[in-house]
Order: structure tokens, then C-alpha cells, then sequence
């Protein structure tokens, strides 16, 4: 029976996995759905003062919590999604200020992840299921940061009102900072840690959960593990999956991500308070419905 059951084993193959970082537009010919198109707009904030100009970032990185994909909300102790997790949330496990923890958007780097956290139906480390759909794609960061270069009459205009929200500094006229100020005039309802999770995929349309800081349970909407978390939480439909399938003993696949978030002109200039352009109480922000400007497309060869 023993020596039956051991040759009736199969062997699986390799699989590699990569995810593409970009500030480029997703080619819409490359696309496995119409649906995903570019949504810049040319919305402004009506209570922010006059609007004065769009400003992108040279440099726009995240530092990561956890990215990966899962074929269904995952339920802790009751639970039959897969899940592949690139990056292990533990700081216990994979330190907070490990390397590889941080992605750069702006420099288009393609990452990557050797020793992913599987879970499901395994076999030697590889999710054995045949045709699973990762019907969810989830990047949850620490922190989204970027460099900002300010137009020159902001050169010796003290910012010190809007840098004293934290987490932000201007350095020979370039503003350097993390995503909290930048989204707490469109949140103010949120608490001063602003976390962002973003889960695509799941859903027909573009939407923030819980704008209000509402408490979300473990939901379509949240489906992270999460009893309930406050975090705010940002769905997306503008992603494309292919449907996996392991690979046999010998064959090689390659799991290639492309996470897309486009930053021309994402950042906001209003005149503030006093509603006069280039002074100390203008304020900076991330352009309306800024979260729609992400994308992603998981392919499998």
C-alpha cells in the first residue's frame, strides 16, 4: 500500500513571482477587459480655496505591509481561500525596515518575491489547485511616499501650518511626504495614523468602504482575516486576472503583476485659508478620487 501510494505521487513544477511597479499607464491593448480605462480627471475641491496648480512627483515609493492574491474572503480558523502573500505582514517575521519591503513606483522596477507565504491546498511549497481564481489582488502599505518639486514662488514661503500635520518636510523647494497630509483634507474624519488598504478585484465599480472611519467587519469589502479593522479601506474593479493553474513536474510558470498608479499631476495646489496663491496656508492634496488612478493585471504564462 505504502510503495502503491508513493509512486501514485505527483511531482510540480516551478513558479516564479514577479509584480511590475509603475507610474505608467496600463496599455489598454494589453488589457483582458474593457472596462479598465484611464480615470484622470480634472476635478478640483470646491472648499479648499482658489485652485492654483497639479504638481507630480519625481519620486513615488511604497513601503509595504503585505501585497498578494487570494480566491476568497479569508475567514481566520474557518477558511478555504488560497492565498499567496509575497510579503509576510509579521515585523516579528520579516523586519519593518527590511529592503524588501520598499517598492519605487517612479523608477518602473519590476520585484521579484523568492519565498512567498502560500496558503491552501499545498504541495512542496506550491499551490496544487487547478483552476484557481485569484478573484482578489490586495496591496496594503505602511506608507505611500513621494517627492514633490514646488514651483519657485514657494521659495522661502514657510509651509509650516501644512507641514505641521507630520511626516513632511520641504527641502530646496521640494516637498517630501508621506501620503497622510496629502489625503487628510479629502479624510479629515480620519485618525493621525491613516492607514490605506487597497483590495481589487470583486466588485463592478471604484470606491472608498468607510470614508468616515466607520468600524468595517470581515466582508467582500474587507476580506483580509480582519474582525474588523478601521483602516481605510479603497476598492477597486480596475483589475485583470488570469485563472492559475499548477504547473506540472518540469514546467515553469511565471506569476507576472503589474500594479499601476499613475502620478501626473496627482498632487493639488489651493490657496488656503486666506485664498492668496503661494502663502504659508496653502494647502497640498491629493487630486479628486485619486485612489482610481490604480490599476493592476495579474498574468500567468
Amino acid at each position: 500500500m505504502v510503495v502503491l501510494l508513493i509512486s501514485c505521487k505527483k511531482d510540480v513544477g516551478t513558479v516564479l513571482y514577479k509584480i511590475k511597479f509603475t507610474t505608467d499607464q496600463i496599455a489598454e491593448k494589453n488589457m483582458k477587459s474593457a472596462r479598465i480605462k484611464e480615470s484622470v480627471t480634472d476635478d478640483l475641491y470646491p472648499n479648499l480655496g482658489e485652485y492654483i496648480t497639479s504638481l507630480t512627483p519625481t519620486r513615488f515609493i511604497a513601503k509595504i505591509w503585505t501585497i498578494g492574491y487570494c480566491d476568497g474572503v479569508i475567514i481566520q480558523n474557518d477558511n478555504d481561500a488560497q492565498v499567496i502573500q509575497y510579503i509576510d505582514q509579521n515585523p516579528d517575521h520579516l523586519p519593518e525596515n527590511d529592503s524588501s519591503r520598499y517598492v519605487d513606483f517612479s523608477n518602473n522596477v519590476t520585484v521579484n518575491f523568492d519565498h512567498p507565504l502560500m496558503f491552501g491546498q499545498l504541495r512542496d511549497g506550491i499551490l496544487e489547485g487547478k483552476s484557481i481564481d485569484f478573484i482578489y489582488f490586495f496591496f496594503m502599505p505602511y506608507y505611500l511616499y513621494q517627492e514633490i518639486p514646488l514651483p519657485s514662488e514657494y521659495e522661502g514661503v514657510p509651509l509650516d501650518s501644512w507641514l505641521s500635520q507630520g511626516n513632511a518636510v520641504v527641502e530646496n523647494n521640494v516637498l517630501k511626504t508621506r501620503h497622510d497630509p496629502l489625503i487628510r483634507p479629502v479624510f479629515p474624519n480620519q485618525p493621525p495614523a491613516l492607514e490605506m488598504y487597497f483590495y481589487f478585484g470583486n466588485t463592478d465599480s471604484t470606491f472608498v468602504v468607510n470614508p468616515n472611519h466607520e468600524e468595517v467587519p470581515t466582508s467582500k469589502d474587507n476580506p483580509m482575516m480582519y474582525p474588523s479593522t478601521r483602516a481605510l479601506i479603497i476598492r477597486s474593479h480596475r483589475y485583470v486576472n488570469t485563472t492559475y493553474h499548477a504547473p506540472d513536474a518540469g514546467e515553469i510558470l511565471t506569476m507576472k503583476g503589474i500594479v499601476s498608479f499613475n502620478t501626473t499631476n496627482i498632487i493639488q495646489v489651493y490657496a488656503g485659508a486666506d485664498n492668496i496663491p503661494y502663502t504659508s496656508d496653502d494647502v497640498f492634496v491629493y487630486a479628486p478620487k485619486f485612489w482610481e488612478r490604480i490599476s493592476s493585471r495579474l498574468d500567468i504564462e
